[in-house]
């Protein structure tokens, strides 16, 4: 089974909702997916540096009490799945262009959740500018991957266009927010929800393709 993770990796509700699909997996280690990372952009025009993270937040919700309310919001579903949210800290919204390119860049190695997670952890818990090339490099090497490699990578253009011809071809399928999970090729969920939606959703595939690998081999017996 596939599970397409479609998220931005400066959104808290995809730290969340990346938790959430963790815990509803460790509920069914039996169905062993594989998984496919696929880049979102909240902020396409960002290409490079940061903006301060207030000045975006007040763009997307206008008022200081709608920020409040937003942020009460994370942290409370962030306390309920283990995520010590700092905002104090995490003052800047950086491009996540070059995220997006190492967690493809790790995929190849490392089961692109933890590569994922690793980043989330750095920019929302320990307020790291996940827009740099000398934190990404950090991080690659915590992954195990050679630092002078990926530093290599992330400085040319390799999988640079990959990231927003892939944010242009989500959106054009009707995926506007983050996160969405696609399991199967075939379901969607969208939003950070809680693990037993989700595992409604793995069971059934489960049991969908168990159906179909059934009839399969009653057609060869017949």
């Amino acid at each position: 089974m596939l599970v397409e993770i479609i998220a931005d990796i400066t959104c808290p509700w995809c730290f969340i909702g990346l938790k959430r699909l963790q815990q509803t997996l460790a509920l069914r280690p039996a169905y062993n997916p594989s998984f496919q990372w696929r880049p979102f952009l909240l902020s396409p025009d960002l290409h490079d540096g940061l903006v301060d993270r207030h000045h975006y937040l007040t763009r997307v919700f206008g008022s200081e009490s709608r920020i409040q309310q937003f942020q009460d919001a994370v942290d409370t579903a962030g306390t309920t799945v283990g995520i010590p949210f700092n905002f104090q800290n995490a003052d800047f919204t950086p491009s996540s262009i070059n995220a997006h390119r190492l967690i493809s860049y790790a995929s190849g190695q490392i089961n692109p959740l933890i590569a994922a997670e690793m980043l989330f952890e750095a920019y929302f818990v320990e307020g790291k500018n996940i827009g740099t090339l000398d934190v990404l490099t950090s991080l690659a090497e915590a992954l195990g991957l050679s630092p002078d490699d990926a530093r290599t990578f992330l400085e040319g253009e390799e999988g640079k266009q990959a990231v927003f011809d892939e944010n242009t071809k989500i959106h054009r399928l009707g995926v506007n927010g983050v996160p969405a999970f696609v399991f199967g090729k075939r379901n969607i969920i969208s939003g950070a929800q809680e693990p037993q939606a989700l595992l409604n959703v793995l069971d059934f595939l489960a049991t969908a393709e168990q159906l179909e690998q059934n009839d399969d081999a009653d057609s060869i017996r017949a």
